[in-house]
């Protein structure tokens, strides 16, 4: 009879410590997908020069002579990200045609994620700000 008791007593001693052992680790939890940006178009590339890169030291980013990708993700209506070759004191002069709503971005050297510009039909335009541009990028895209 102890003898049984004492398997009993094993037995729910492990299991207590087992739930204990799962609670703390805690359970997988359902996460949402990373985002998936697919190309949606490019900005033309944005020709100018910019004085902060002299005074700056960046020499090799006095001239500017960068095109500007534009990818969406159909999964996440309404938000488009940009990104760069190189990094660019652009302004990014946006508009969305659909919802009558614009803004600028400024992508620089770090990841700033994706801008809000809603879905529907949306131009933009670029330049430098404080510096010379030469030739305004332009592009087109539709937004999910």
């Amino acid at each position: 009879m102890t003898e049984r008791r004492g398997r009993s007593s094993a037995a729910a001693l492990f299991s207590l410590l087992f739930v204990l052992v799962a609670s703390l680790m805690g359970s997988a939890t359902a996460q949402a997908a990373p985002a998936r940006f697919v190309p949606a178009g490019e900005i033309s590339p944005t020709v100018g020069f910019d004085p902060a890169g002299v005074l700056e030291w960046r020499l090799d980013q006095v001239f500017i002579n960068q095109p500007i990708f534009v990818r969406v993700d159909p999964a996440l209506p309404g938000l488009t990200d940009f990104s760069l070759n190189n990094w660019c004191n652009c302004a990014i002069n946006w508009f969305n045609n659909t919802t009558q709503v614009g803004g600028v971005a400024f992508p620089g050297p770090l990841d700033t994620g994706p801008i809000r510009t809603g879905s529907g039909d949306v131009s933009a335009w670029t330049d430098i700000p404080g510096g010379w541009t030469i030739v305004r990028g332009n592009g087109h895209w539709w937004v999910p």
